[in-house]
């Protein structure tokens, strides 16, 4: 095992031992070059919350879905979208039953725009409702695609996206839109109809989903997503009491601040501490702290990015993407979950809404599911 020498951090935490690492990501080759390394820096989507349950699995007892068999190859293609791209997480040892939970989302919404237009928007270059804002991220540590193009320059072609302006962007609901929005949008993994929701549907229609999560007020908490589809970009978590309408305005009044302690958590179970990337300047509400998605469009060069934080090939066989690929980079990298701690901020105890809300960087997309938790004073 190799490690940067510039991060001791990462070093220190990283204590797991070979046999435990080959088992947590098979390599397609004896070499012990293609176990998972800690690497130094991370930050670079379909994505899912995982943990707590949220809402936006609905539909995971549907017989589609029920098991986690929208996560693997007996997945069935459903009439009348006919896709079976699905979720492909894995939670841990346990089976991933989220159904659609990583199609609820916001498309086609940009810096400074009153709202979401709901056309297409994967990639996005360019201001889409002609707002004239200009980018508040633009310090390249904080970014995860092309960090040496001049910030606002002709060739910054994402300087539009949610990313570049942590959120400010609109959304349709800080609990997401089924499908991204009103428009079914052509892509490789078009929401299903169901009883329970509909393309367009808000996430803040959905019922409570009891989950049994209660934080300690004033305490930490653990929380736990997956990202299917890399769109670079970045992600925080707030709070809306559940006697209070879900708002987006709700929600910004209460963000979660991370302690920075990050964990990837592999098929097996096991977790390796990482160093993250954090940033509280130029985002939205003013002062929150957002997290740098850990992992990168590779190769690096090619897209300005950052090295990965762990290598290792991961087993895909039963995937409804068998193909397989690393770890901990690229465009699908479902096979490796974040795992963070956060501050749970002093509040009555009480019903509470959890929105995890992820920014893109190379769309003009974002994720916002939400999950039920309780906080308790005592």
């Amino acid at each position: 095992l190799t490690y940067n020498p510039d991060n001791t951090r990462a070093k220190r935490r990283f204590s797991l031992p070979v046999d435990t690492l080959r088992r947590a990501c098979p390599a397609q080759t004896p070499s012990h070059n293609d176990l998972p390394v800690v690497a130094a820096h991370w930050a670079l989507a379909h994505m899912q919350l995982l943990s707590p349950m949220p809402r936006n699995t609905v539909d995971r007892n549907l017989p589609q879905w029920k098991g986690g068999r929208f996560g693997n190859n007996t997945c069935e293609r459903t009439p009348p979208q006919n896709s079976c791209w699905g979720g492909d997480c894995q939670n841990g040892t346990q089976i991933c039953d989220v159904g659609q939970n990583f199609l609820w989302f916001n498309q086609g919404c940009s810096i400074g725009c009153a709202e979401c237009d709901g056309n297409a928007s994967n990639p996005n270059k360019r201001d889409r409702c002609n707002s004239g804002m200009k980018p508040t991220n633009n310090d390249p540590r904080y970014r995860g695609l092309m960090r040496g193009v001049v910030p606002m320059s002709a060739e910054d072609v994402y300087q539009w996206n949610p990313w570049r302006a942590p959120g400010n962007a609109p959304v349709y609901s800080p609990c997401g839109a089924a499908g991204g929005g009103p428009n079914r949008v052509s892509t490789g993994s078009p929401f299903v109809d169901t009883p329970f929701a509909r393309q367009g549907d808000l996430g803040t229609t959905l019922p409570r989903n009891p989950t049994g999560v209660v934080w300690r007020s004033g305490g930490t908490a653990e929380v736990k997503m997956s990202v299917r589809a890399n769109h670079g970009g970045g992600y925080h978590y707030r709070l809306c009491p559940a006697t209070e309408p879900l708002t987006e305005a709700c929600m910004r009044q209460h963000p979660l601040n991370f302690t920075q302690r990050t964990w990837l958590e592999f098929r097996n179970g096991s977790k390796v501490e990482i160093t993250g990337t954090f940033l509280s300047e130029g985002t939205t509400p003013p002062g929150s702290t957002w997290a740098l998605q850990p992992f990168p469009w590779t190769p690096v060069a090619q897209y300005g990015s950052f090295n990965p934080p762990c290598s290792g090939w991961d087993n895909r066989t039963a995937s409804t993407d068998p193909r397989p690929a690393r770890l901990c980079e690229g465009v699908f990298p479902f096979g490796v979950n974040v795992v963070d701690e956060l501050h749970v901020p002093a509040l009555p105890s009480g019903d509470y809404v959890l929105s995890l809300r992820y920014d893109a960087e190379s769309t003009s997309q974002i994720w916002t599911q939400c999950a039920d938790i309780a906080i308790s004073a005592e």
